[in-house]
């Protein structure tokens, strides 16, 4: 099974850039974040020649996430925080999440740690799928390891911590790993890079999305990649879609 996490950053800015990304790689599964509509005008009819199902979950204007699979969706879920941020379901033998964490905005703000409940309440409802086939995809928005920063972009905080690299942002992810839940991809470089200073030709990027499975879908782990190329399309989301394969059950 191959699944596709976006952050598109608008859906209906990204009908295109999803319809190429369908089309090129074939995956089985989108885990969307930042489809940044209410369910009402989520753009259904633009992706019905495409063969997915769709489960949604909505805002207008912000947030938002959505699971499309090949395969009949099931058990859908959308509970665990009031905003627009989570959806989880059983498709083609196997639970996914879609996840968007906050940003947090500031180090040490108000929004900060309610970032950091949000990252420590999702390691809880992980731990539900802890003895099942189970693959989160998101947008994290924490870069895990000093190398999934651009040291010229953290030189640019002016505090002592940059958001998305401060320790305890990291300790939060850190505690999902430590719980069983792998990063396959932590070695394939960034996924976002800012519009502005030209961060994506000068490669000054942050890897924040990520996948996260559990020990029985790591067995299963294939492969994976950032598919950078889907950065270089015309107005582009900021994000990078992440690809990862899932075997045959042993």
């Amino acid at each position: 099974m191959k699944i596709v996490s976006w952050n598109v950053n608008s859906i209906r800015a990204r009908i295109e850039h999803l319809r190429i990304i369908a089309h090129e790689y074939k995956p089985d599964v989108f885990l969307l974040q930042e489809t940044r509509v209410e369910d009402s005008k989520f753009p259904l009819d633009l992706l019905e020649d495409l063969g997915y199902n769709i489960s949604i979950r909505g805002e207008k204007a912000r947030n938002g996430v959505g699971i499309l699979s090949k395969h009949y969706i099931e058990e859908v879920k959308t509970d665990f925080c009031e905003e627009a941020r989570y959806i989880e379901a059983f498709t083609g033998g196997i639970f996914v999440a879609s996840v968007y964490v906050p940003n947090g905005r500031l180090v040490g703000s108000e929004h900060y740690y309610c970032k950091l409940d949000f990252l420590n309440n999702l390691k809880e409802r992980f731990l539900r799928f802890g003895n099942e086939l189970f693959v989160a995809g998101g947008d994290f928005n924490v870069a895990p390891y000093p190398q999934d920063a651009c040291e010229e972009a953290t030189s640019l905080s002016l505090s002592g911590d940059m958001l998305c690299c401060s320790p305890k942002e990291r300790e939060a992810v850190k505690q999902l790993r430590d719980a069983g839940f792998s990063d396959p991809l932590y070695d394939k470089g960034f996924t976002w890079w800012d519009y502005r200073f030209g961060a994506f030709k000068r490669n000054i990027g942050l890897r924040i999305d990520q996948f996260y499975l559990s020990r029985k879908a790591n067995e299963l782990f294939v492969g994976g990649d950032v598919l950078k190329a889907a950065r270089t399309l015309e107005k582009p989301s900021d994000h990078a879609p992440i690809i990862c394969e899932i075997g045959d059950k042993k």
